[in-house]
């Protein structure tokens, strides 16, 4: 494996299709040193031919789980393959799913902020093709402990879970909508800003944030991803920064659908109470 100035690593779960769209958007990237490392976490066989057809990707290592380890986990896995060959850290390390489409200016552009003091984090504008709104900036500022502990009551129910993400599903819609009515060519924020969280679809690492001592060291299955993310930025001193003109879009929901079953709800329950566990005692 060459050594990289950008690192990529896309974790699959049971999203073939889904993944060879990524990889043609990463095949047309404007870009020349890039590695990519899939992880696969899925449960299901592959579909026919789709080894044979990622052997067409120079840029690619395929790394097959033996089980899900989850998002985060599988990232760690990927790193940690690459860092076997190289000792130092590459300019940038992407954790990303397979659901996204990569502009073909996003690496150019992303190479410009190579510089920027206390950098640790980048969120690009990441465009939900179903909602047409920005999933990034994610959170701008710091959850207070209460609002924490709604979630956590929250993911007690499955079902109260499903009934707030249809609520929320609903706003997206009719957002969505008002934003193709009024024909606006853009639907994401176009302001800089420095925020609290990124959108896990896509978190974009500077070398710094690993290191200072930054991990991908979730000790849950899934979710808190981002506010480990964020909480890890704030305790090295790195900056959170939103970066509108670095887009993807976003074809969420590949591998998860759009309502949660009791596990996923468990998932949830129990990110919410180690993330008060961890950062609000």
């Amino acid at each position: 494996m060459k050594k990289a100035d950008i690192l990529i690593v896309g974790v699959i779960y049971n999203t073939y299709p889904e993944t060879l769209r990524y990889l043609d958007s990463l095949a047309s990237a404007e870009t020349q040193n890039l590695t990519l490392i899939l992880v696969d976490n899925s449960n299901k066989a592959q579909p026919p031919g789709f080894l044979q057809k990622t052997k067409s990707y120079p840029f690619l290592h395929y790394l097959k789980s033996d089980s899900n380890v989850g998002y985060f986990r599988g990232a760690q896995a990927g790193l940690n393959h690459y860092l076997a060959e190289h000792a130092d850290y590459p300019q940038w390390i992407l954790v990303t799913n397979v659901d996204i489409v990569f502009t073909p200016d996003f690496f150019v552009r992303l190479n410009t902020l190579s510089d920027q003091q206390n950098l640790g984090v980048v969120a690009p504008s990441i465009i939900s093709k179903k909602w047409n709104t920005d999933y990034n900036p994610k959170i701008l500022t710091r959850y207070s402990k209460e609002k924490l502990k709604f979630y956590r009551f929250l993911y007690t129910s499955f079902i109260l879970h499903n009934l707030f993400l249809t609520v929320a599903y609903f706003k997206k819609w009719m957002l969505g909508l008002v934003k193709k009515r009024s024909e606006v060519s853009e639907s994401h924020d176009q302001i800089y800003k420095k925020i609290y969280a990124p959108h896990g679809s896509c978190i974009v690492f500077n070398r710094t944030y690993f290191a200072l001592g930054g991990a991908l060291d979730l000790s849950n299955f899934l979710f808190g991803e981002e506010i480990l993310v964020a909480e890890t930025a704030l305790q090295l001193g790195l900056d959170v920064e939103y970066h509108p003109e670095l887009v993807i879009d976003d074809y969420e929901h590949a591998s998860t659908g759009f309502f949660i079953s009791p596990a996923v709800n468990r998932y949830n329950h129990q990110a919410i109470q180690t993330i008060l566990d961890r950062y609000y005692n």
